[in-house]
């Protein structure tokens, strides 16, 4: 009967220690239930209205980027991770006890001496033992640097996140102004399709003029409506994306100012030379070497003697015996030298030489992408300060030619007799429009791709 109420209570605390357990899995480990910030952008929300600069749009993506919060946390991990190598070489404290049950006790009779009890029905100890590693070979200083490189590295990812939320939230932010200034030239030319179906209306009103240009005009002006409803649908998506690129909520009316023009860019060599001296990923990679190589060194020293030294107290009330002690310490020093552990040493070096290599080459690759992407950003800047120039004397050449058209139109005569100045000046007009569309987008290209050089060469 004992031995099964003795089990049953050792059942009870095991299920409540595995409650507890899954109570604390359920919280993350922390003991406080994990939070849930739901999304950001809520269905019926209305934001207060924004109005940001470029510096301030990115200063505030950068404070809610969830990407950044999370290679910072990553940093802490890191740094934890040194606080354990680290930890590894102090000295450590433990404490045991224990509390045993027998069927029943063990007693002697001596002669003379009368009954001695020799083993107790209940025993119970408590083992007090005190340990420190020696780092006769340094495994755990060089454990120490390894953490500190993963250090490193993690910091460095913060850089690489920060300057691809910096160059996502400019990208967004030159798109909203691009949107908006291409749903401005939308707008006008649907008002300049307007005025000529009115006048079209009035000329054939008073018989200087044909159906075929009222219709005309009126089918000019529903397919140009169209192209301003996209351009507008256009601005609120780019809004929209910019809200994104900012970290809140997409429902936000966001006003923004203009964007200053593009510095000058660095020849190619020198944006080079930036980029591999500034970017993270660079240096990212080289902590990876050093890592690595860092890695052979403890694979060698896994195989080499270790040292420690204990000491140990126990307390036994329940001791019995002849000569029964109560309480009693040890101190122990203790070499562990590996004479044979199946070639693993071995192959954890081989495993750590070729790791090495693989991070060589991968850095290696990794600077032929960052020249790549050096490359086309200046390619793309100077491809679009070209046609800059370029469709800045097409729209000088296409408002003329609308202006001298529309002069025709309102005359009623036309270059090429027997011709409709209503489709000279819908021609002309649709011409102008793609020439400012041209215009507004090498000069957006250029801020997008002068963004994008930046970050390749890690410009801050």
């Amino acid at each position: 009967m004992k031995i099964i109420t003795f089990v049953g209570a050792l059942l009870a605390a095991a299920a409540a220690l595995a409650q507890a357990i899954g109570a604390v899995a359920d919280t993350g480990g922390t003991g406080v239930p994990a939070r849930d910030p739901g999304p950001t952008t809520q269905p019926r929300s209305k934001p207060a209205a924004l109005k940001v600069t470029l510096a301030e749009a990115a200063t505030l993506a950068l404070k809610n980027s969830r990407a950044l919060k999370g290679a910072a946390q990553a940093v802490e991990g890191a740094l934890a991770g040194v606080d354990e190598a680290r930890a590894s070489a102090k000295p450590s404290v433990g404490a045991t006890g224990t509390l045993a049950r027998m069927d029943k006790g063990l007693s002697a009779t001596l002669p003379g001496a009368g009954d001695i009890l020799l083993n107790r029905e209940n025993q119970g100890s408590v083992a007090v033992q005190a340990m420190l590693p020696i780092d006769i070979t340094g495994l755990i200083r060089t454990a120490v640097k390894a953490s500190d490189l993963q250090v490193a590295m993690a910091r460095l990812e913060v850089e690489q996140v920060r300057l691809s939320v910096v160059l996502g939230v400019r990208t967004a932010y030159y798109d909203v102004l691009r949107a908006r200034a291409f749903a401005e030239v939308a707008e006008a030319a649907l008002k300049n399709a307007r005025e000529r179906a009115s006048m079209a209306d009035a000329y054939e009103k008073v018989g200087t003029g044909t159906k075929f240009d009222v219709l005309r005009a009126e089918t000019e002006v529903a397919n140009v409506a169209q192209s301003a409803l996209m351009a507008s649908n256009g601005v609120k998506l780019a809004t929209a994306a910019l809200n994104h690129a900012l970290g809140i909520d997409q429902n936000t009316p966001t006003e923004i100012a203009g964007a200053p023009d593009a510095a000058a860019a660095p020849e190619l060599p020198a944006a080079l030379e930036q980029a591999y001296a500034r970017r993270p990923e660079a240096a990212q990679a080289d902590a990876g070497i050093r890592a690595a190589e860092l890695g052979i060194r403890l694979a060698q020293r896994s195989a080499l003697p270790t040292l420690g030294v204990s000491w140990t107290g126990r307390y036994t009330p329940d001791d019995a015996g002849l000569a029964p002690q109560k309480t009693s310490w040890m101190a122990a020093a203790q070499v562990n030298l590996p004479l044979f552990d199946q070639g693993m040493a071995k192959a954890r070096v081989r495993k750590a030489r070729a790791d090495v290599e693989a991070a060589a080459t991968g850095k290696q690759a990794l600077l032929d992408g960052i020249a790549l992407q050096v490359r086309q950003a200046h390619l793309d800047l100077a491809n679009a300060t070209e046609r800059l120039a370029v469709t800045a004397a097409a729209v000088a050449q296409a408002e003329e030619q609308y202006r001298l058209s529309q002069v025709r139109f309102e005359t009623g005569v036309t270059q090429m007799p027997g011709a409709s100045p209503l489709l000279e000046v819908s021609d002309a007009q649709t011409a102008l429009t793609q020439a400012r569309i041209n215009h507004l987008a090498a000069r957006y290209d250029i801020l997008s791709a002068r963004a994008r050089l930046d970050a390749a060469t890690g410009a801050k």
